[in-house]
């Protein structure tokens, strides 16, 4: 098998020409001194470029090499997914439960309250240069005061909203008789949204396990995790919540695409 070329060339590739010394010859030490000597020039050299590196560092504070992160453009495409929501976004450490929950159990007046009070700004407005900045289109509202948008948050609560209504299906007759509302489609439409909320923001708290009996243990989610505040998420959305009683009359206050 015919060996690789940088395995038969010398280091530093010498001509093919270079005639070969003796071991011992004059010609060798002169050789083998110049060699040292052009090293040695390289060396030098690249101590110089890194000093004028360490010098620019030293005066700018910022590295003059870009660093990986913005030679792949990460900071460009957090910018991308801009959200005008994102000045609402304030983190608090609370301790979560499950006990007592108003949006779980069996179906009952103050449970439906609860949920329609939660998701009670699931379409807001937003502005002209939100929108511009976002890259995105959306539907117009008529008044000129902005477009549709929803939050996604509210979205994955619609779906965790549905999938407990499908659990009880006869407690919510109109919806059964609506054929989309519960539907395969619609099902596997909801759980990819979680699934893919959950992995998008996911919650790293470290939960542990306990012994309940010498033959079976359980998870302990509790103690204390980093939460977004939700009242100052729901309150920014709540000053941008479209409001309407009748869907005809709403859809009335919207421009439609043959309309432009």
């Amino acid at each position: 098998m015919a060996q690789d070329q940088y395995e038969t060339e010398p280091f530093l590739g010498i001509n093919k020409d270079t005639p070969v010394l003796k071991a011992g010859s004059r010609s060798k030490r002169r050789v083998s001194f110049s060699c040292l000597l052009a090293i040695n020039g390289i060396l030098c050299f690249l101590q110089l470029i890194l000093f004028i590196f360490n010098v620019g560092f030293f005066l700018t504070g910022k590295p003059l090499v870009p660093s990986r992160s913005n030679l792949n453009g990460k900071e460009q495409d957090f910018e991308k997914a801009f959200s005008p929501a994102r000045s609402a976004i304030e983190y608090s450490v609370e301790v979560l439960g499950y006990e007592n929950s108003p949006f779980t159990g069996e179906p009952r007046p103050e449970l439906d309250e609860a949920w329609s009070d939660l998701l009670r700004s699931t379409m807001v407005k937003i502005s002209n240069e939100e929108m511009e900045r976002m890259n995105k289109t959306s539907i117009t509202m008529k008044d000129g005061s902005g477009y549709l948008g929803y939050l996604e948050a509210h979205h994955m609560l619609h779906c965790v909203k549905r999938l407990y209504q499908y659990q009880n299906q006869d407690h919510y007759p109109e919806l059964k008789a609506d054929g989309s509302s519960f539907s395969s489609h619609h099902r596997n439409h909801c759980l990819e949204v979680l699934r893919q909320g959950i992995m998008c923001n996911a919650d790293v708290s470290v939960n542990t396990f306990f012994w309940e009996n010498p033959r079976k243990i359980k998870g302990d989610r509790s103690g204390p995790r980093k939460c977004t505040n939700w009242d100052r998420l729901q309150a920014w959305a709540d000053e941008r919540t479209v409001q309407y009683d009748d869907i005809n009359q709403f859809l009335a206050t919207l421009v439609y695409d043959d309309d432009l």
